[in-house]
C-alpha cells in the first residue's frame, strides 16, 4: 500500500515539474511523434493539446529545419543525451534562438521515449550577437588605425593585439596571445619599456615616451595607458625621425667645428698674411726685412693652404656620406695597404704589428675610408710611440652576438689622459701631445669615416701603458 501510495506521489511531482516547466518540453517517440506536451509548449504555438499530440514534430517545424531534428532524435535513441542550438521558426510564429537538449528515457534497459526540452535564449543570443558586433567594430577601429596597438592583463598576459603590432614586431597573434609580454621579450626585462609600463599600472598615469627596441634596432614612440583590466599600448616606428634628429645633431656639430676653423684656423693665418703684405710694401726688396717679411708670408700661406685642404677634406667625407655605394671589402686587405704604405717609419723605429684577423672577414663600407682609418691610427702609433720600449701594434677582429664586425687596434705606445682630454678625443684640431708635431686631423678622420659607414667607435687609454680602439662596423 505504501509502495503503491510512493509511486502515485512521484507521478505527482513529475508531473507537476513537466507541466509548469517555464522551457518547452515534449515526450517523443521514435518516430518523432509528440506523446506529451507541456503548457509551455502549448502556449507558445497557440494550440490545445488534443491538436498536437500524436503528431509528428516535423509538422510544426520549417521545412529547412526537419533533418536538423531528425538527427538529433535518431542520436538521442542511441543513448546519448544530445544539445545544440538553433533558430527555430513555429508555424505563424516569429523565429526565436532556442537552446535545446533531448535526453532518452530509459526502461528495464530499453529507450521508451525521449524528453525535448526547448530553452528560449533569443535575448541572451541577440545579447551575446550586439557583444560580438562592438567587438568586431573594436577590432575594424584597432585595425584601421595607424598605430600598432596591444591589450596585457595585470599579469602582463597579451590579450589583444592589431596587425601592425604583428607587422612592426615580427611576431604571430596566435603564437603570444596569452604569453607574458617578458616571456616574449625578455630582454626588456627591467629595461626602459618594463619601467614606463610599471610606472603606469602603479601610479595609474598614462605615460609617454621613446624607447629603443634592441632586438630590431628601432626607435618607438609608446603611449600606455592604464586601466581595471591592465594595460592599453600605442607605439609607432619613429626610428628614421630620430636618425633624423641625429643627423641634424651631428650637422650641427659639423657647423661648429666649421665655425671653430673660420674664426680660429682660418681667420689667423689670414690675418698674419694681410700685415705681413702691408709689411712688404714698405720693405725695401733686397733688404734682410724684405726676406724675413716673405718667409713668414710663405709660412702662413702654407697654414692658410693646409686649412683649406682640412676643410675640404671633411666636406668630401660629409657629401659623400650617402653618395659613394658601399661594398664587401676584405677586412685583412686595406690593413695590409696600411701596413705598406707606413712600412718605412714603422721599419725604422723598431715596431711591429700582429694581426689576428681572418683572412675572409669582410666588412660592408667604403674601401678608401677603412684605409683611411688603418692609417692614421697606425700613424699616429708610430708618431706617440713609447720611447722607453720598441712599438707593438695589435690588430684583431671578432663578430659580436648582434652580427657586428668588431675591430681592436690597441699599441703599448705613450697613451694620454682620456680623463682629462674628456670630449675632445674626436674632435677637430686637438692634440693631446705637445712635444710632438700634428694638426689634430688623424682621430677626427678616423670617427667621421667609421660614423660614415654606419658604424662607432671607442678608445681607452692610460699614461705611458698605451692605447686601444674599439670600432663596431657591419
Amino acid at each position: 500500500m505504501n509502495t503503491s501510495l510512493q509511486l502515485v506521489q512521484d507521478e505527482q511531482r513529475f508531473r507537476s515539474l513537466f507541466e509548469n516547466n517555464p522551457d518547452l518540453v515534449l515526450f517523443q517517440n521514435a518516430t518523432g511523434t509528440i506523446l506529451d506536451a507541456n503548457q509551455a509548449f502549448l502556449a507558445h504555438i497557440n494550440k490545445p493539446k488534443e491538436q498536437v499530440l500524436h503528431r509528428p514534430l516535423s509538422d510544426f517545424l520549417p521545412p529547412d529545419k526537419r533533418p536538423l531534428f531528425q538527427q538529433k532524435l535518431l542520436e538521442a535513441f542511441r543513448g546519448k543525451k544530445v544539445r545544440f542550438e538553433t533558430d527555430v521558426k513555429f508555424d505563424g510564429l516569429e523565429p526565436r534562438r532556442f537552446d535545446i537538449t533531448k535526453v532518452p528515457l530509459m526502461d528495464d534497459g530499453q529507450i521508451t521515449g525521449i524528453h525535448a526540452v526547448f530553452r528560449d535564449i533569443t535575448a541572451v543570443a541577440a545579447a551575446q550577437l550586439m557583444v560580438q558586433k562592438q567587438a568586431q567594430k573594436l577590432h575594424t577601429v584597432f585595425e584601421s588605425i595607424t598605430d600598432a596597438f596591444f591589450l596585457v592583463d595585470h599579469n602582463w598576459h597579451f590579450t589583444y593585439l592589431n596587425s601592425e603590432v604583428e607587422r612592426l614586431l615580427n611576431v604571430q597573434r596566435d603564437d603570444i596571445l596569452g604569453l607574458s609580454v617578458w616571456d616574449v621579450f625578455p630582454e626588456e626585462a627591467n629595461g626602459v619599456f618594463y619601467q614606463h609600463y610599471t610606472q603606469a599600472i602603479s601610479t595609474g598615469q598614462a605615460v609617454h615616451f621613446e624607447g629603443f627596441f634592441e632586438r630590431l634596432q628601432m626607435w618607438f614612440d609608446v603611449k600606455a595607458f592604464p586601466s581595471e583590466e591592465g594595460l592599453s599600448v600605442y607605439f609607432s616606428d619613429v626610428t628614421d625621425r630620430v636618425k633624423a634628429h641625429e643627423e641634424l645633431y651631428r650637422q650641427n656639430n659639423d657647423l661648429q667645428q666649421f665655425t671653430y676653423i673660420v674664426s680660429h684656423n682660418l681667420r689667423g693665418p689670414l690675418a698674419n698674411i694681410m700685415g705681413l703684405v702691408d709689411l712688404l710694401s714698405s720693405a725695401q726688396p733686397a733688404s734682410y726685412d724684405f726676406e724675413q717679411i716673405r718667409q713668414h708670408l710663405q709660412l702662413n700661406t702654407h697654414q692658410l693652404d693646409a686649412v683649406l685642404q682640412d676643410m675640404n677634406t671633411i666636406l668630401t667625407i660629409r657629401d659623400n656620406r650617402n653618395v659613394v655605394a658601399p661594398e664587401q671589402v676584405l677586412l685583412l686587405d686595406v690593413i695590409e695597404q696600411a701596413r705598406r704604405t707606413l712600412e718605412v717609419p714603422l721599419a725604422q723605429c723598431g715596431g711591429s704589428i700582429r694581426l689576428a684577423v681572418p683572412p675572409n672577414v669582410r666588412v660592408h663600407g667604403n674601401r678608401a675610408y677603412l684605409y683611411s682609418i688603418f692609417f692614421n691610427l697606425l700613424s699616429n702609433s708610430i708618431k706617440y710611440r713609447a720611447d722607453a720600449r720598441p712599438l707593438q701594434v695589435e690588430i684583431e677582429s671578432t663578430v659580436s652576438p648582434e652580427h657586428d664586425i668588431v675591430i681592436t687596434f690597441a699599441d703599448n705606445g705613450s697613451g694620454f689622459d682620456l680623463q682629462k682630454a674628456g670630449s675632445d678625443v674626436f674632435k677637430l684640431y686637438k692634440r693631446f701631445h705637445s712635444q710632438h708635431v700634428g694638426r689634430g686631423m688623424g682621430l677626427y678622420l678616423v670617427k667621421t669615416h667609421v660614423e660614415a659607414m654606419g658604424g662607432h667607435i671607442a678608445v681607452s687609454s692610460h699614461e705611458g701603458v698605451g692605447t686601444r680602439f674599439t670600432i663596431h662596423l657591419r
